[in-house]
């Protein structure tokens, strides 16, 4: 599938998120009245309803921010009614000028939300830090019970109802940007390498081409994209599509806690098989450096009789290889890098392993949310999939005709443990990849179903 197909994927995405605009935007009408309220178990932190009514315009369209402080002779209570105000109006200018159309709210809009949401936190912080004597000298009386009914009311609709949906959209404007922008520039830089050859000349065609697509040029997401160009197509839709499918999963069961930890074990099994493929990989590393020149020897050995060490030069060796997939296609790699990567799969396998006997052992292990253990399952499966890919890469280079001279100087043992280590490898991403799928389409189906 290309990505024109994942492109559709996510409008359909979208599409079925934004067909629920029509209630955020009745929640955003609550929430202007459970904050229009506040005054009401707080009286002495407020001016006079009357005050309050008049500052406030239901037909507000612009968000205006404003700065916090002392605005008045009034002082406090002045400052407290300026600012309820200023974000009642900043609620209905989100629920008049955005969501009357959330197709077009972008990237830029939903930072302008969150702030606003941001700045509805801080004034509760404020105004209840502020309160926090009264209320809890009597806990029983209505004032104080109001008080918090009021506060878990506006957290629990910012929290539980407002903030996911504009987390999931969010979300879907960078994929969508970050795919578009794909296409249009991963055939000219091709990776991150050559990114990094003339960054200047590079950063100029990406600005071409978002102004091509008319998108703003954003650094940080351009970043990103030139990092995933080293992924293929069909990686990206699989992390893709997987990563949509799992925030619809019903909440943290212990049978798909269990399922999870399951899959996560069977990559932490493979702890060793990583490990072993490190002194193969630099073995054949030194195998394919240059032999030193004559005078390069003779100052190697003028310095070991000094009694110092002199290091040679070491270039590193950068390889081709084909992979097959959605199409086939050439890839290079770095064989540095790829000892690199291997080591630091490695830590990050033995980190994890040890968090997990920990939790064990404190009987902490069903604290863990799935989320984070789906989250670690993600890491590590692209790290590990990255490193198969490029270490059987060297095995298909290795294979070559140019190569046989080389080949033939590492030890079979080494030849035959490389290929054992790496189906070991192989044969857990298989797994674990259907394993995952199995509990995403058990797991939407229930959810589909209303189960």
């Amino acid at each position: 599938m290309g990505l024109s197909e994942v492109l559709h994927y996510l409008e359909e995405e979208k599409e079925r998120l934004l067909a629920g605009a029509a209630d955020i935007s009745d929640l955003y009408r609550s929430l202007a009245e459970s904050i229009r309220t506040l005054p009401v178990p707080f009286r002495l932190s407020f001016a006079p309803d009357s005050g309050i009514n008049a500052a406030i315009d239901p037909e507000s369209s612009k968000i205006v921010f404003q700065k916090h402080g002392l605005q008045s002779s009034e002082g406090e209570v002045q400052d407290n009614t300026r600012r309820l105000a200023a974000l009642i109006n900043n609620v209905y200018a989100i629920r008049n000028s955005f969501m009357s159309n959330a197709h077009f709210v972008e990237l830029k809009e939903i930072a302008e939300i969150r702030k606003v949401h941001a700045d509805i936190r801080q004034f509760l912080e404020e105004l209840y830090l502020k309160n926090t004597v009264w209320i809890l000298q009597d806990p029983n009386s209505e004032a104080s019970v109001l008080a918090r009914q009021k506060r878990k009311d506006i957290e629990e609709i910012l929290k539980e109802r407002i903030d996911p949906f504009f987390e999931r959209l969010e979300q879907i404007r960078i994929d969508e940007y970050s795919l578009r922008l794909r296409m249009e520039i991963r055939d000219e830089i091709g990776s991150a390498q050559n990114y990094r050859k003339s960054p200047e000349k590079h950063d100029a065609l990406i600005k071409d081409r978002c102004n091509r697509l008319g998108v703003p040029y954003d650094p940080k997401l351009a970043k990103l994209v030139i990092q995933d160009l080293e992924q293929t197509d069909g990686h990206l839709e699989t992390r893709l599509r997987e990563k949509y499918e799992s925030v619809d999963k019903p909440a943290d069961s212990p049978s798909t806690r269990r399922k999870y930890m399951r899959i996560l074990h069977r990559y932490l099994a493979r702890t060793k098989d990583v490990a072993a493929l490190l002194p193969i990989l630099e073995n054949i590393y030194f195998l394919f450096q240059p032999k030193p020149s004559f005078l390069e020897r003779i100052r190697c050995f003028l310095a070991r009789l000094a009694g110092r060490e002199e290091k040679t030069t070491r270039r590193d060796i950068e390889y081709s290889y084909i992979i097959g997939g959605q199409s086939i296609e050439r890839k290079q790699a770095s064989l540095e890098k790829l000892i690199g990567e291997v080591n630091q799969l490695e830590k990050n396998l033995l980190r994890v392993r040890d968090n997990v006997r920990t939790a064990q052992i404190n009987k902490k292990i069903k604290t863990i949310p799935v989320s984070s253990i789906a989250e670690t399952i993600d890491s590590i499966r692209s790290s590990m999939r990255r490193v198969f890919e490029e270490s059987f890469g060297i095995v298909q280079w290795l294979g070559k005709k140019s190569n046989q001279d080389k080949l033939a100087k590492l030890p079979e043992t080494m030849q035959r443990d490389l290929n054992v280590h790496l189906d070991a490898i192989y044969a857990t991403i298989i797994i674990n990849a259907e394993r995952l799928k199995e509990i995403l389409r058990r797991d939407r189906g229930i959810w589909d179903s209303g189960g």
